[in-house]
């Protein structure tokens, strides 16, 4: 009987640490040609949007009971120690340094990027760097732009959104008995790529193609 009691509390243990290592934070980088009032400001919107996009996500997507990372996400600024956002140049300034991070401090993403102002609407352009993802995907980052006004700014229909359920979706300890779940995440994950695909037709063409490719090599993995 004790012996039963203990060998319980060990895999209850086990599965605590395991939820404990699940990736869910966003590590945001202080992003570049923000000198300006202006685009610091539009900076500042970006981040607050961001923030509160992803306790939105999670809400609409209904998934959360059989992938409780999703409730778990968050963004988390990365300071020095004025409390000032770093530069990726700091910390991460190549793609080693980049992956060694990305190792360490056990994030879902890395993002950094800029403002852009030269289009007729101003734009956030962030390189996603989302790590080792399960194969067949060799491609560490993904470049995603998120236009800071029209339809999809303020909603989870937006490329960054499509990009943290991509992350999610591969990540090398996603098991087969999670195969209805992540199918029907990955099925979110399209739906938002073809509206985003109505007003950036290359952006939305290329996540649309990294998620079907996805969801037919989970398929092939679990013998669906």
């Amino acid at each position: 009987m004790r012996l039963s009691v203990a060998v319980a509390n060990l895999l209850l243990f086990f599965t605590a640490v395991a939820f404990a290592q699940q990736r869910s934070d966003l590590h945001l980088f202080q992003y570049g040609l923000t000198s300006t009032d202006q685009r610091a400001a539009l900076f500042e919107d970006f981040r607050y949007v961001l923030e509160e996009k992803m306790p939105r996500l999670s809400d609409e997507l209904s998934l959360s009971e059989a992938l409780p990372v999703l409730k778990a996400i968050r963004v988390v600024p990365v300071k020095d120690e004025h409390d000032k956002l770093r530069r990726p140049s700091e910390l991460i300034g190549n793609l080693q340094l980049r992956q060694r991070y990305w190792d360490d401090v056990g994030a879902l993403a890395l993002l950094t990027g800029v403002v852009d102002m030269q289009g007729a609407v101003p734009s956030i352009h962030t390189t996603l760097y989302w790590g080792k993802l399960k194969p067949p995907l060799a491609q560490e980052m993904i470049d995603i732009e998120l236009p800071l006004t029209g339809n999809y700014f303020d909603t989870t229909f937006d490329s960054h959104s499509v990009a943290i359920l991509y992350a999610i979706a591969n990540q090398p300890d996603v098991q087969c008995n999670q195969f209805t779940a992540i199918v029907a995440l990955l099925s979110e994950a399209l739906k938002r790529a073809k509206a985003i695909a109505v007003q950036q037709a290359a952006l939305g063409g290329e996540l649309e193609q990294k998620i079907q490719q996805s969801i037919l090599a989970l398929k092939s993995e679990c013998h669906r």
